[in-house]
């Protein structure tokens, strides 16, 4: 018996099926970026660049002895990662004053450095026995050509360029899909690498024409790397986006730890919905070392994890709807009650339309993307349920090594959305979500760097001037450093001491306010945010998530700052309250101020609650 079994076991060894055979390269793949991400020392530090040309520099200093993230210097990318990654340093780089004149000449340059050369990415790879899995290609006039550099230089990709893919809206016809994907298949084969995963860093439609699509449009990130008869040979991943964006989606698919998951599910525990719930994932990632958070998908359980945002590194998310609303389980809502991120996260959203125009800020996909997703798998057309891999088997797939993008497909053979089809993939196809141990790996000690500042030595500076010389102005200057850092306790106290001096103005208010609102300081946040002139979209989001916290008199300050796009989702918030302290006739004058300009859902539901609160 134990040979027959033997030998049955080798024969199916030796025909595997398509799918088998796709799951150990995508598999394979990933075991090779684990073992390369720590055979790379790992600096605990971040180091903040002003510009392109000094960020280029910047990682032509990494080497196969010593990496760290680097990031543009802003107010809310980079706390958001300084927030999960906690460095030992934060470092601040002056600008080096020049401008990058000839990018492809000098992007190779910036990855033979990063791995010890001074010849060519070539000879550096060959020298550090480093086999790409990877080809990064870029457009040299896009903004996120700063990821292809920085991907191609962390991983040991091939980096390699095309001219401009059209406009963002336009969706390929299908010569222009014809032409891609076998610009690309040709820049696979002239590598002489067993590539497996392509990632795209520049602006371009998310669908195209395809003649051999059982129905059109699909997604183009699920064409490229494939051959002209739909065979898949590699991979995709997409970054778009604005130079600071491209940075911080690279340093977090490089550098961050994936150890906290949130799942929320709005679908019945029944019927085919059920095989895209939870399962015994509940069981299971603890055992991994990861923690895991569930939400039950209604209105109310939404509103409670808005209140001060969330902190999850992965999130699985499964909705019905379109690009303008998503579906929980017993309500529809805008895309501004996405929960705002208080770090960076990876997501699987299981939902129609979300990624037909993702460079769409007021679309549910622009959304995500603006609160600080770097990877995101979801849909650019009507895709049908059965185009998702369920979440079980996602999370099979990527505990077993296979990158969270490349685990987000059907392969080979399974079923008829493994072929061309309308799933979107975002972010840097090799990125890893496995155990606890695969992505938070061993840092090394920051050490002193000579020009650059070091934020904590700024940040007392600012402390002390903003005791020696109080004013708005100093205290501002003292949060936002504090603010970068990820001291949110320390911008609290900032706060309610600038309140005391009388000093706590516009500028102090701005400021203060995301981490206000990460603390769930109601009074402390309204006090702030009666302060601000023209509160931005973002300030508005917080303003709405805290608002069930809020006493009644807080009523007047959200009539004033309803968001006009979504405005019956606001006002279905907050028509009982003002029925009850004001009369329906108010109710009525609130909607008949924003139904004049309302279109599609917002009209529809402003109309519904004229009926409602008019009789």
């Amino acid at each position: 018996m134990t040979l027959i079994h033997t030998i049955l076991l080798a024969f199916v060894l030796q025909t595997p099926t398509p799918a088998e055979v796709e799951f150990q390269v995508a598999a394979n793949a990933g075991l090779q970026v684990v073992q390369l991400q720590h055979s790379l020392p790992l600096v605990n530090q971040v180091v903040l660049v002003p510009d392109e040309a000094t960020y280029l520099d910047e990682i032509s200093k990494w080497s196969p002895n010593a990496r760290w993230p680097v990031l543009f210097d802003d107010n809310q990318l980079a706390p958001m990662f300084i927030r999960k990654f906690r460095p030992q340093r934060v470092w601040r780089r002056s600008s080096i004053g020049t401008r990058v004149k000839d990018f492809k000449t000098a992007s190779q340059n910036v990855i033979a450095k990063a791995w010890g050369g001074t010849a060519s990415p070539d000879v550096a790879f060959t020298d550090n026995s480093i086999q790409p899995v990877g080809l990064v290609i870029t457009n040299k006039d896009d903004h996120a050509r700063i990821a292809a550099v920085a991907l191609a230089a962390g991983r040991g990709q091939r980096l390699r360029f095309v001219e401009s893919w059209g406009e963002v809206d336009a969706i390929w016809t299908n010569s222009e899909t014809s032409q891609r994907m076998q610009i690309v298949q040709e820049l696979v084969r002239e590598t002489n690498d067993d590539i497996v995963a392509i990632t795209l860093c520049m602006a371009m439609s998310p669908r195209a024409q395809y003649t051999n699509a059982k129905e059109n449009p699909v997604a183009t990130t699920d064409l490229i790397g494939r051959d002209k008869n739909g065979n898949r040979f590699a991979w995709c991943g997409w970054i778009f986006g604005s130079k600071k964006h491209a940075a911080y989606i690279a340093a977090c698919s490089l550098f961050l730890p994936r150890d906290h998951y949130w799942f929320c599910n709005t679908y019945p525990d029944s019927g085919i919905w059920e095989n895209y719930g939870i399962g015994n994932i509940d069981e299971v990632l603890p055992k991994l070392g990861i923690t895991l958070g569930i939400t039950d998908g209604t209105l109310a359980s939404l509103y409670e994890v808005d209140q001060g945002g969330i902190s999850a590194d992965v999130i699985y998310f499964t909705s019905k709807g379109n690009q303008d609303f998503f579906e929980l389980a017993d309500s529809r809502i805008a895309p501004t009650w996405i929960p705002i991120l208080n770090t960076p996260a990876a997501l699987y959203f299981l939902h129609s339309w979300s990624l037909k125009k993702p460079a769409n800020r007021l679309t549910v996909g622009g959304t995500w993307l603006e609160r600080g997703v770097y990877a995101y798998v979801g849909s650019s057309h009507e895709p049908m349920l059965q185009a998702f891999v369920p979440p079980m088997e996602i999370m099979r797939r990527t505990m077993n090594s296979v990158p969270f993008l490349i685990a987000s497909r059907w392969f080979a053979g399974q079923g008829v959305q493994s072929k061309p089809w309308r799933i979107n993939t975002i972010g840097d196809p090799l990125m890893i979500c496995g155990p606890e141990p695969v992505t938070n790996r061993k840092r090394v000690d920051a050490t002193e760097r000579s020009g650059c500042t070091d934020v904590i030595t700024e940040a007392n500076l600012f402390l002390q001037q903003a005791k020696e010389n109080p004013s708005d102005a100093s205290f501002a200057d003292a949060i936002q450093t504090v603010s970068l850092l990820g001291k949110d306790k320390i911008v609290l106290r900032l706060w309610n001491a600038a309140n005391e001096l009388g000093v706590a103005k516009k500028r102090t208010a701005k400021n203060a306010l995301p981490a206000l609102f990460r603390a769930k300081a109601v009074n402390a946040f309204l006090l702030a945010y009666r302060e601000l002139e023209s509160p931005q979209r973002y300030d508005q989001d917080m303003l709405w998530q805290l608002a069930i916290l809020f006493p009644d008199s807080a009523s007047s300050l959200l009539i004033e700052n309803i968001r006009s796009v979504y405005a019956c989702d606001d006002i279905r918030l907050i028509a009982p309250l003002v029925q009850k302290t004001r009369g329906r006739h108010e109710v009525l004058s609130i909607i008949n101020t924003y139904l004049p300009k309302a279109r599609g859902r917002n009209e529809r539901e402003l109309k519904r609650m004229v009926k409602q609160y008019g009789t």
